[in-house]
């Protein structure tokens, strides 16, 4: 956790039998914290102070194979997209209704899911997202030296253990069968992860979504931006103080 900020109170939720572990701070509307691909819910704590001194609840969780978080239908160590939204939405269910989501790279991918199948996530502030993933495979491919005929093959084993087509995951069309929640997106043009062209595309296509460009943040930007103090900023403001009562 960052400077300033103890262990919270531990709470879980479970979707399928599978339990997510995590902890909140701070009383009032629940704001939810989703960290991304490899990470752990420490990963967006620097939200934690500034949203509670605003009069939130700051609920952060694990992902599934995650740090403390069970597995789900795969082994340890593997999950995807559609089971984090799983995840994602049971959370909310059991810790209400959310005001706000504030998600990183594949977590932000996976709240949009959820909030296209009806779970109730207020406003959205997504760092670096994963916006597109029928691009992520050509990238996955080049770097890998892939031909035609193992990234056809690659692609329908993916659309087969997620259950769905993967154009379906795209948050330009996952977007619409939201309703396009309030979306502030965050990102860097120097992000090697997750390209910057796909983020500015869909705050293009999402109904007022707004898109706060960083800069300079190097060849670790998918990470930093998550640091970044006028990114946080902004985010805290996109949410809005809580009224006093």
């Amino acid at each position: 956790m960052p400077p300033g900020v103890s262990p919270g109170r531990p709470i879980e939720a479970y979707w399928d039998g599978h339990r997510v572990v995590g902890e909140e701070w701070g009383q009032g509307p629940p704001i939810y914290l989703v960290h991304g691909w490899g990470g752990q819910r420490p990963h967006l704590a620097m939200f934690v102070k500034p949203l509670v001194e605003a009069g939130y609840r700051v609920v952060a969780f694990d992902l599934p194979s995650h740090n403390e978080s069970d597995p789900g239908e795969l082994a340890p160590g593997r999950t995807t997209a559609t089971e984090c939204a799983d995840a994602i939405a049971a959370m909310i269910d059991t810790h209400g209704p959310a005001h706000a989501v504030v998600a990183h790279s594949l977590g932000a991918n996976a709240t949009a899911l959820a909030a296209a199948d009806g779970a109730p996530v207020g406003r959205l502030v997504f760092f670096a997202p994963m916006a597109d993933f029928p691009l992520y495979l050509d990238l996955f491919a080049a770097r890998h030296g892939f031909g035609r005929r193992i990234r056809a093959g690659l692609h329908r084993r993916l659309e087969k253990r997620i259950a769905m087509p993967l154009h379906e995951t795209n948050m330009t069309r996952v977007g619409r069968r939201a309703n396009y929640p309030p979306l502030l997106l965050i990102h860097d043009p120097d992000d090697p992860d997750s390209p910057y062209a796909a983020t500015a595309q869909l705050a293009a296509s999402w109904r007022g979504a707004r898109l706060l460009t960083t800069k300079g943040l190097g060849r670790l930007a998918h990470y930093r931006v998550l640091r970044h103090r006028p990114a946080i900023s902004a985010g805290v403001e996109f949410i809005g103080d809580q009224p006093a009562k």
